[in-house]
């Protein structure tokens, strides 16, 4: 894998430096370690990360940014439900990796209560670009100034990446819907379920434009075979329910409906 980070971003540098400093070793310009590369983009917006590699996978070290200055550990894979309103293309998905990413929200939290730093830890929605065509998900730290410089939480990040590089966990990847941007259900499965993993997340305020074209890429665009989907009960309103539920049975695929 490619894990991917520019020195001119706090958040995205801090991790990248315990990386080197404790794994990865200097090679032509990058850094190595057991077959993963590590590289200094050097962008100045994390959004506009090059990801033009030969690679099975890119991992984005990041900042989060909220109004509400939310301090959080999160993870998500990048992509557009609607419209591209921050990068990539509209209406379309990239692929995603449920497992690692159930390693590093899981490895989050551990470190989260390991070092007492008492954030919140969140698996996000898919939202913002940009769009690639290998598997990608960004790794973050938010949500200002303040948290982006936070020494520890680069510490968690750091070892959460490592924990993910070294895993050969297999799980059963389900296409998730309902809830808010920190999806709190989807949250709670990868960080308590042993065999579930979330792969792509519709929330709430994006379900009212899925087609069959987004369902499919949902369902398709894995690295892992996606199961099925998982509807949180009260996370959608009952016609954008309805119309998953029928996408679902054209589609050919089981469908749960969950607390």
């Amino acid at each position: 894998m490619h894990i991917l980070f520019s020195s001119r971003i706090a958040a995205s540098a801090n991790p990248a430096k315990i990386l080197i400093e404790e794994c990865f070793s200097e090679s032509g310009g990058m850094w190595k370690w057991k077959g993963h590369t590590l590289v200094d983009t050097e962008v100045e917006n994390i959004l506009e990360i090059p990801t033009n590699f030969e690679s099975d996978g890119l991992v984005v070290l990041s900042t989060h940014k909220s109004k509400k200055e939310y301090p959080a550990l999160t993870v998500h894979v990048p992509g557009n439900w609607d419209a591209a309103d921050f990068g990539g293309e509209p209406r379309t998905l990239n692929t995603v990796m449920p497992g690692r990413m159930k390693e590093i929200l899981r490895g989050q939290a551990e470190g989260n209560e390991k070092h007492g730093l008492g954030w919140n830890v969140n698996m996000e929605v898919d939202h913002h670009g940009p769009t690639c065509s290998i598997p990608i998900m960004f790794v973050e730290i938010g949500s200002s100034e303040k948290e982006w410089n936070n020494s520890v939480a680069a510490r968690i990040n750091a070892e959460a990446v490592i924990k993910m590089l070294e895993s050969g966990s297999d799980y059963d990847a389900y296409f998730c819907v309902g809830g808010g941007h920190y999806s709190r259900k989807f949250t709670r499965m990868n960080l308590e379920d042993p065999e579930r993993a979330a792969g792509h997340i519709l929330p709430k305020y994006r379900a009212p434009s899925i087609g069959m074209d987004t369902f499919k890429q949902a369902m398709e665009k894995s690295v892992e075979d996606v199961r099925g989907v998982i509807i949180e009960k009260k996370g959608v309103r009952r016609e954008q329910r309805e119309l998953i539920e029928e996408f679902a049975r054209e589609y050919g695929t089981e469908l749960k409906i969950e607390k």
